[in-house]
């Protein structure tokens, strides 16, 4: 029995597209057949399959009528260009519609057109799909007609508020309040389920967690469990608009949330219930689905700014204090001498003796002044930097909020960590320190030496005393002395600096001398101390102010009742947490994860309250800004706290996260490593869940292998690692000692730098959803669309795509274009100048390359890529442009690190250029005399700027006419002998002299008054610093003066005129932000106009770019500036013409990238022949590409795409050989990204 055929989009489904982008970028119908003989002869033209549709086809599509309005025929074409050949055929169209087309709803399905004429319908008339056309002229929805408030509630649109600038002018915000005649009620509003198409929702459906889900219609809001955020894409939009609705809470007081109440027809209505229901508000944003991810973080900010208020904080101490500070204080081994003493439980203390913020410190003699100040980064991270404006203020004594909140997104870090909890093989999961250096030792056998540079020591390790009818409860801080189970006392007394540290303080410091790279330990707590609090008769208890408060915990979702003990007053739940980090931080932990933060939310009252005592919800505000408060003093602000069973409003919707940014928060469940059916929801909860927190870190879980022996030998371990790479939270892996290698866990390990030893590559980054399958459904049983995911890395103009079937047991089908895949959504004009005419495609698992065009409408073939997933599978790919140059036939792209899923950051700047070899040996002496800036000139002996930046002296066929164009570098002046070129040199010579000058006398200055020739000036002094800062901008005023220079003598008054038709007349705004000139190049040699032409705008961005990164004026010395040749004259004898030694007119290409990574790098290079790549050079060394062991050239056939029209060629350079073949000294001079250079003969071209 034949398998059934995949449409994309399907039959009996509908669909909105505005209709300027189905005028322009056009819409795509694919199909695939499973691999068989009908399939085959589909394929090679035996019948041919065909879209049937009536909609208003622009007349340059291929259909089989010429009238727009009628239905007609689209042949879907074979897509030579697919991830997986075997599975089957892919077939594809892509049509655009007329511009003059009227909005409306149009149907499609599709058929078979036999040779005979016969006609096979795959569906009937009442299955057709539905496309809607909004007109672009239609207006746009307003929130007022979206949302109508009820009585007791408000609607407050957002008037003259600053939004993010990437949404300023896309985005609506308003506000839901009750009225001011009746404040005690609750707020209420309703929306047209017609106005909305599907959406998505986050709410709370577990005891500590939220999960997410698609909505088909908006009558599926669930009117039993609280939505946390609501995002509906809208119906029948010109726009491609959706409103975000997030409810927003007062977490001092009762929780409240918001569901969905009745409804009335079309009508849905929505209302917030509970006890603080009337301190509740609800945030609304209006934008396009474009940029979903900036308009929920614009509805967030608003929404912080409308709960702004005044907060009285009775010990100021603030949880909000760690914005005052951006520091993450790892701990290292220079730290831990600095605290030099022991901890030891005190006594109780009379709170009313304290009547300000000294109470917590003074309560405890025995804590030193280290113990409440902030501890100076000694991580491998980013050195910690002040925060410019703090979000805190304070007026009259109260401090208050500010919302404000920072754009820029927290960054990933760099380096694998280590969490003991899936990894211990004892029944109990408890971390005995055997177990943990097991587990460690085989971590790195599989991964690398180092590979591991943190770990978080999970449940199991803390002195609890458990009862019969109890989970646990905190005896003291230290560790249980169970877990130093290893026999070696001597490796444990020589790790100790004394018998009598703690013995958490042994645990750590045993771990840090077995794995040096290990340079950041955490410790696991839940934010009642242990999972039903505090012993009452413990160490702990002993020290605080008052007896610990038993409260009755509640949990509605478990159906569980426990009995907890915690603190009674915030001064003893500050007391509290400051001892606790105080103590992790003497015994080495330098950050903590806090678990169990929502449970505090089922604190049930008490009966009879009395007035000194807290409320439930006020208990749970206190013990989170006391744990807040004291993480940010021990261990900094930059990811001291990972916050677990915390993704709840309490902490999601109120002004914990709202007002902040950078916490490390889990937003999913449990990673549960053997059982299959979590694996897709984890994956669908972790992508939507962290839609809701944009300015944070989302943590995904750790990440284990994953057992596949029951489910069909499904790779959840790559399925799983794959996806990691595109979240920002640190990584974590738990895998037992037995567990076996795995190459995608590998690529999660952080390669070295080449500049700085010890520093590590990041191998991740924040994805977003492409935002066309944001509201896919994607966890469905039946075929359909796969989760897809992307990453933009600028530098390179360049992207790392991902793509997992979530699907149970069905397949996925995606037809991905390369505007798609770098997320080009804007303009046409503005998306046609910033894209490349060809790209390369990688696949990370079967490493093939296809070649891929950018103009769609020109050659349908080699723009889509067909990418059918099985049940489980996986797909990461990595999209660079091929750079072209002047020199026909030769094209060259780098593919990125072969063993990683992306590496961000790593290489910053690539480029190709020209360059003449017979002038390689004075161009080398001439760079040699080039001023390098003064951290460079301290550090090494090379120039770390000059070296990476090749040559760009493009060459013309001078054959064609006598009126051609002859391209030369401002070095070739000096060749020439006429009065223009004598004019510029002197110019030249004017400026650089004068900067010389000032470079000169300011130097001069800065030598310190009173220091013989013999005396020597320790370290650094502030005007060795302003003079280095002042130079340096002279270098940039010098680089710009002689910018204008050639501009000026190069660049006439009117810009060339095109000779092509349908391209329009070129002017310099577009080259301003284009990544390639494709028109440019298009013009013709012979035009008149072009005699004038003596800079292209392209190269003139490109060099002043280049001159600014570098700080040298090298680009401006090979800056290519093109010179008509002048008419042939006769000499007289009063003034000879000397005969001037031509330059030769076939340059090599040398293709540059800037790099900063200790990994295996693979470029994509087309030419005729493999002798062609001769050479690579590696900083200032030049390599034989055909005997250098480190590089490999060899011939790789591209799949199905362009025709390419020369042979493909993969050069792989293992950089970290290279580094580790070179001379020690010159390692450790290397102190700026290496430049990595490709040169290819053009004498073989």
């Amino acid at each position: 029995m034949r398998s059934a055929p995949i449409f994309q989009p399907a039959l009996n489904s509908s669909r909105t597209l505005p209709q300027r982008g189905a005028c322009n970028d056009g819409l795509t119908f694919a199909a695939h057949y499973p691999a068989d003989e009908y399939a085959a002869s589909l394929a090679s033209g035996g019948a041919r399959l065909e879209l049937w549709t009536d909609l208003p086809i622009s007349q340059r599509s291929d259909a089989s009528t010429s009238r727009a309005t009628a239905w007609k025929a689209v042949p879907l074409l074979p897509l030579e260009a697919s991830i997986d050949h075997s599975s089957g055929y892919a077939f594809a169209a892509t049509v655009k519609c007329s511009d003059e087309a009227a909005d409306g709803v149009f149907s499609f399905t599709y058929r078979i057109l036999h040779p005979d004429g016969k006609i096979d319908w795959i569906g009937s008339p009442s299955n057709d799909g539905q496309i809607y056309l909004p007109s672009s002229e239609a207006p746009r929805y307003t929130i007022r007609q979206l949302v109508q408030p009820h009585s007791s509630t408000d609607l407050k649109l957002s008037e003259g508020e600053t939004s993010p600038a990437e949404v300023r002018d896309t985005v609506t915000l308003a506000c839901l309040t009750t009225t001011r005649r009746n404040t005690s009620a609750s707020i209420a509003f309703s929306i047209n389920a017609t106005h909305v198409q599907s959406g998505l929702v986050v709410e709370r459906t577990k005891s500590s967690w939220c999960t997410s889900r698609r909505l088909e219609s908006l009558g599926e809001v669930s009117s039993d469990f609280g939505s946390n955020l609501i995002v509906l894409e809208l119906s029948q939009s010109c726009g491609n608009e959706v409103l975000v609705i997030l409810p927003v809470f007062d977490d001092g007081h009762p929780s409240a949330r918001l569901v969905r109440s009745s409804c009335d027809g079309d009508i849905i209505n929505f209302e917030i219930v509970g006890a603080g229901a009337s301190h509740a508000k609800v945030s609304l944003a209006l934008g396009t689905a474009g940029k979903l991810k900036e308009v929920i973080a614009a509805c967030r900010t608003h929404a912080a700014r409308s709960l702004r208020t005044s907060i009285h904080e009775p010990l100021g101490l603030s949880w909000s204090a760690k914005k005052t500070l951006d520091v993450d204080s790892s701990l290292s081994d220079v730290i831990l001498p600095s605290v030099p003493f022991a901890y030891d439980e005190v006594e109780s203390v009379d709170a009313s003796f304290y009547s300000d913020s000294t109470a917590v410190d003074s309560a405890d003699q025995s804590l030193s002044s280290a113990s409440s100040m902030m501890l100076p980064s000694a991580g491998d991270d980013t050195p910690p930097t002040l925060q410019e404006a703090d979000d805190v203020s304070t007026v009259n004594g109260d401090r208050t909020v500010q919302a404000d909140t920072a754009t820029q997104p927290p960054q990933a870090r760099a380096g694998l960590g280590f969490c003991t909890w899936e990894a211990m093989q004892n029944e109990e999961r408890r971390p005995y320190l055997s177990e943990v250096v097991a587990a460690l030792e085989a971590a790195e056998r599989r991964l690398g030496l180092g590979s591991i540079v943190a770990l978080l020591i999970d449940d199991g390790w803390q002195d609890v005393v458990r009862g019969a009818n109890d989970r646990g409860r905190l005896n003291s801080f230290d560790m249980d002395p169970e877990m130093l189970d290893l026999d070696d006392d001597l490796g444990l007394e020589e790790a100790s600096d004394a018998a009598d540290r703690s013995v958490l303080a042994r645990y750590t410091a045993y771990i840090r001398k077995r794995f040096p790279a290990v340079r950041s330990i955490g410790c696991w707590m839940t934010l009642a101390g242990y999972w039903d609090g505090i012993h009452p008769d413990g160490p702990i208890a002993a020290g605080l102010s008052a007896s610990l408060r038993r409260v009755r915990v509640e949990d509605p979702f478990r159906q569980a009742s426990r009995d907890w003990y915690v603190q009674a007053t915030e001064l003893d739940m500050h007391l509290f947490w400051d001892r606790a980090f105080h103590f992790l931080r003497e015994s080495g932990a330098d950050f903590v994860k806090v678990d169990a933060q929502a449970e505090w939310e089922w604190i049930q009252e008490d009966a009879c309250p009395d007035a000194r005592t807290l409320n439930a919800a006020a208990l749970g505000k206190a013990a989170f800004e006391a744990m807040e408060g004291a993480a940010t003093r021990y261990f900094g602000s930059g990811g001291g706290v990972i916050h677990s069973m915390a993704f709840t409003s309490s902490l999601t919707n109120t002004l914990r996260t709202l007002s902040s940014q950078g916490m490390t928060i889990r937003c999913t469940d449990d990673f549960f490593p053997n059982i299959p059916e979590a694996h897709r929801h984890h994956l669908a909860h972790n992508v939507y869940s962290s839609l809701l927190l944009p300015h944070h870190l989302c943590d995904a879980d750790m990440l284990s292998h994953c057992s596949s022996s029951n489910v069909d030998d499904r790779d959840y371990t790559g399925f799983h690692a794959s996806f990691r790479a595109f979240t920002d939270a640190r990584l974590w892996i738990s895998d037992k000692a037995d567990a076996p290698r795995h190459d995608s866990l590998r690529a999660l390990v952080a390669p070295s730098t080449l500049s700085n030893e010890g520093a590590a590559v990041c191998v991740q980054a924040s994805g977003s959803l492409m935002p066309e399958s944001t509201f896919d459904e994607l966890i469905g049983d039946s075929v359909g669309p796969a989760l897809k995911m992307t990453v933009q890395h600028e530098s390179t103009a360049s992207a790392t795509v991902g793509l997992w079937n979530l699907r149970a047991s069905a397949e996925t089908f995606d037809v991905q274009h390369v505007k798609q895949m770098l997320n080009k959504h804007d303009e046409v004009d503005r998306v046609a100048n910033s894209l490349y005419t060809y790209y390369a495609v990688r696949s990370f698992r079967s490493g093939k390359i296809w070649l891929m065009t950018s103009e769609a409408e020109e050659q349908q073939e080699g723009a889509s890529l067909g990418v059918k997933l099985p049940a489980g599978s996986w797909e990461v790919l990595t999209v660079s442009p091929l750079l072209t140059a002047m020199v026909e036939g030769v094209s060259v792209a780098l593919l990125g690190a072969t063993e990683h899923f992306m590496t961000p950051g790593a290489v910053p700047v690539v480029s190709i250029a020209t360059a003449y070899p017979d002038k390689e040996g004075r161009r080398r002496s001439y760079l040699s005399q080039s001023r390098r800036p003064s951290h460079q000139r301290r550090r090494s002996t090379r120039s770390t700027s000059t070296s990476s930046l090749s040559p760009s002296i493009a060459a013309a066929d001078a054959k064609q006419n006598e009126a051609a164009l002859t391209t030369v570098a401002v070095d070739s002046l000096m060749q020439r002998s006429d009065g223009g070129a004598r004019a510029v040199l002197l110019s030249l010579a004017l400026v650089n002299g004068f900067f010389a000058v000032l470079q000169t006398t300011i130097t001069g200055v800065s030598r310190a008054p009173g220091t013989g020739r013999g005396s020597m000036v320790r370290g650094r002094t502030p005007r060795v610093d302003i003079v280095d800062t002042v130079i340096g901008m002279l270098d940039k005023l010098q680089t710009l003066f002689v910018f204008g220079l050639l501009v000026l003598a190069s660049w006439t008054s009117t810009l060339p005129s095109t000779s092509v038709k349908g391209v329009p007349k070129l002017s310099w705004l577009p080259f301003l932000d284009a990544k390639q000139t494709r028109h440019a190049e298009q013009v013709g040699l012979d035009d008149p106009t072009l005699r004038r032409v003596r800079l292209r705008p392209a190269d003139v961005v490109a060099t002043l770019k280049r001159c600014l990164t570098a700080r040298t004026m090298v680009p401006l010395r090979e800056c290519p500036i093109s010179i008509t040749h002048p008419p042939p004259s006769s000499p007289t004898p009063q003034s000879p013409l000397p005969d001037t030694p031509r330059t030769p007119t076939t340059p090599d290409v040398v293709f540059t990238a800037l790099v900063d990574v200790a990994a295996r790098l693979s470029f994509l290079v087309l030419c005729p022949t493999r002798d062609a790549i001769k050479t690579c050079k590696i900083d200032r060394t030049r390599y034989d590409t055909a005997s250098t062991p480190w590089i490999r050239v060899e011939p790789v056939q591209l799949q199905g795409s362009v025709e390419a029209g020369k042979n493909a060629f993969r050069v792989e350079i293992d950089l970290e050989a290279w580094r580790d073949n070179q001379d020690e000294t010159l390692v450790q001079t290397l102190s700026a990204p290496v430049s990595v250079s490709l040169g290819i003969s053009s004498a073989l071209v």
